[in-house]
């Protein structure tokens, strides 16, 4: 009989949260992808818009880096408005977001010197509210510092 205590435990907190987040994610405006096989198991049916995403490369090699960051700039070329781009040093191709869908003139660009001032640019960029998209480009993103 003691584990059918923290079972019960378990299902009303289970219960709770369910109460707690009904509708909220498909209520929630969102980017799809246009693609069935995916957007049919994003809660909201695509990206959801006024959230954070991780965009990770499949290795450490270059070309995983610039694979992700043009998926990146793919999905905020889909977005309205000016997208502000922090990275750390100065690496990133323009022309290669334009061959993406992002027009160079939509790009704000942060260089800043080290991972903790880029992501402190991010974070305002984040706040500020009227972007379309804020990207920051790190090597390794700790749990702190994605949350």
């Amino acid at each position: 009989m003691p584990d059918a205590v923290p079972d019960l435990v378990l299902a009303e907190l289970r219960s709770r949260i369910a109460r707690l987040e009904q509708g909220r994610a498909q209520d929630r405006a969102a980017l799809p992808f246009g693609i069935k096989s995916i957007d049919a198991v994003l809660p909201s049916g695509g990206l959801v818009f006024g959230a954070l995403h991780e965009v990770a490369g499949g290795g450490d090699g270059a070309v995983d880096g610039a694979a992700a960051a043009l998926f990146a700039a793919g999905v905020a070329s889909r977005t309205k408005g000016k997208v502000l781009w922090c990275v750390t040093r100065q690496d990133l191709f323009a022309p290669a977001l334009s061959q993406a869908g992002l027009a160079p003139a939509r790009v704000i660009y942060v260089e800043a010197g080290d991972e903790k001032s880029m992501l402190s640019c991010f974070e305002e960029g984040l706040r500020h509210g009227g972007l379309g998209a804020v990207v920051a480009e790190v090597a390794r993103l700790s749990m702190t510092a994605s949350r």
